[in-house]
């Protein structure tokens, strides 16, 4: 969830020899959007006064400068001129541009706004392309669904970047063993996205979770136990253990004000703590909303971030493998060992198991407590910022109903692919995660926010992951990775 309130700015332009001020242009608009701001969860800064000058221009760029906005709405409320634009550049760091029709298509033309948004447009793009000022225009007026739907894709992707700008994601222990595709440089990352990454060691969490009492720990075992809807643990103290790690992890990020979590899971867990803490990230996904990737992923844990601003849920998203392949139903199993939060569940619900690898060959297991379930029939999105933030993943895709369960751990089948807005084949899409050699994780939330992670892409200035459609020959050249 956001944390952070966008805060827009509104200022609407004119000349004196046009209506705006005779339709209401301004107040109309305000009125507008003081409303939309209660709706989309925003905070709105007005320039009320008629702007008919550069010099008005210039008093208005300077009031919503010191309120330090982060996204300027500039309606040209009529014909406007160029030097009306030139002090309102440098007043927020991203800009958009609004025009509305006229009153009347025929007669004595009243507004003129659209020729301004088009020419105001154009100088942003040739006599101040040294700039590289990001903006977005809008059409229509304040209450119309054209507006509105193209605004609010805006807000919901702008409060995601100042939130991703403000981020800080607690980093515990360190990349899993052999996970060399996931390393990453914590200055570019920061330096592109102003994601901060604060490191702790494994001791400091397992000896946080050593130091709670019994009494706690018991009333939350006794509610995580009561959730599930089936129980196959081997050793019930294993409960004790990742209980203890679950409130440990949930206190941690609380002291700190983390939004993430990135842990490294294995193999340095076991012997420290006996346990799989599977379970702990999953019941901190469902009960409080909080991301937290496994293996030490700190990438994967700010793609889970990201998609949970975005979607504005109470439950946090996951962080999945690409697993299994189903050419026939044109379907991809997305697994992981028992990490998914219990939202995902179909009506068989979630089961509280041994882990399904750690330890199930070896003297010393096996280890629990980690997550059993298969995921209800979903619309979803699945993501990933990669590249130490330059890249973007951006898939839509159904959960699907399907003749095999999976694997055992958190799972589902994957099916009608849209990569970029674009329908994908599975082989297409399959080709081109390995083919650009895409990280192997995946961030998967609920519902569909393609739209609003395209915005974010395009004013971070990020690369989408294009198509590279199967072929049967070898794939180099032109592949960007």
């Amino acid at each position: 969830m956001a944390k952070h309130k966008l805060r827009v700015g509104y200022i609407g332009t004119s000349i004196s020899s046009y209506f705006a001020g005779e339709y209401n242009q301004r107040p109309r608009a305000i009125g507008g959007l003081e409303k939309l701001s209660q709706e989309l969860d925003f905070e709105l800064i007005a320039v009320h006064d008629d702007v008919m000058t550069e010099e008005g221009s210039i008093r208005a760029a300077a009031f919503l400068r010191e309120r330090q906005i982060d996204f300027l709405l500039l309606q040209t409320a009529a014909c406007s001129m160029g030097e009306q634009l030139l002090p309102l550049v440098k007043a927020a760091p991203r800009l958009g541009l609004w025009a509305t029709p006229d009153p009347e298509q025929d007669g004595e033309i009243k507004l003129h706004s659209v020729v301004s948004m088009s020419h105001f447009a154009s100088i942003l793009k040739r006599y101040l392309k040294h700039e590289n000022i990001p903006f977005k225009w809008f059409y229509g007026h304040v209450e119309t669904e054209q507006f509105r739907d193209r605004f609010a894709v805006t807000i919901r992707a702008l409060t995601a970047v100042v939130n991703i700008e403000r981020s800080r994601i607690g980093w515990i222990g360190n990349l899993s063993p052999g996970f060399n595709d996931m390393i990453f440089d914590e200055r570019t990352l920061r330096s592109r996205l102003g994601i901060a990454v604060l490191p702790h060691e494994l001791a400091e969490l397992v000896e946080r979770a050593k130091a709670y009492d019994p009494a706690p720990v018991h009333t939350t075992v006794k509610e995580i136990k009561s959730a599930a809807s089936a129980i196959t643990v081997t050793e019930d103290s294993a409960f004790d253990r990742v209980t203890r790690l679950y409130l440990a992890m949930r206190d941690l990020a609380s002291e700190f004000d983390y939004d993430a979590l990135a842990v490294q899971c294995w193999p340095n867990f076991q012997p420290y703590y006996r346990v799989a803490p599977c379970m702990a990230y999953s019941w901190l996904g469902s009960e409080d909303g909080l991301a937290v990737s496994c293996e030490g992923d700190v990438l994967g844990a700010a793609s889970m971030y990201l998609l949970n601003v975005l979607s504005g849920r109470q439950g946090s998203s996951t962080l999945l493998d690409m697993t299994a392949l189903d050419p026939a139903t044109n379907a991809m199993l997305m697994w992981h060992c028992g990490v998914s939060p219990r939202h995902f569940a179909n009506d068989d619900g979630i089961k509280w198991v041994d882990h399904v690898t750690l330890g199930r060959k070896g003297d010393d297991g096996p280890y629990g407590v980690a997550g059993d379930q298969v995921f209800a029939p979903q619309e979803t999105t699945v993501s990933y910022i990669g590249d130490d933030g330059s890249s973007l993943l951006v898939i839509r895709a159904e959960i699907i109903e399907h003749a095999k369960k999976g694997f055992d751990g958190t799972r589902g089948w994957f099916a009608e692919f849209e990569l970029n807005k674009e329908p994908a084949s599975l082989m297409d899409l399959i080709n081109t995660l390995t083919v650009r050699g895409h990280e192997h994780h995946f961030a998967v939330g609920q519902g569909d926010v393609t739209d609003e992670l395209m915005e974010f892409a395009a004013w971070k200035g990020m690369r989408l992951i294009e198509r590279v459609p199967e072929a049967k020959y070898l794939q180099l050249e032109g592949v960007n990775v």
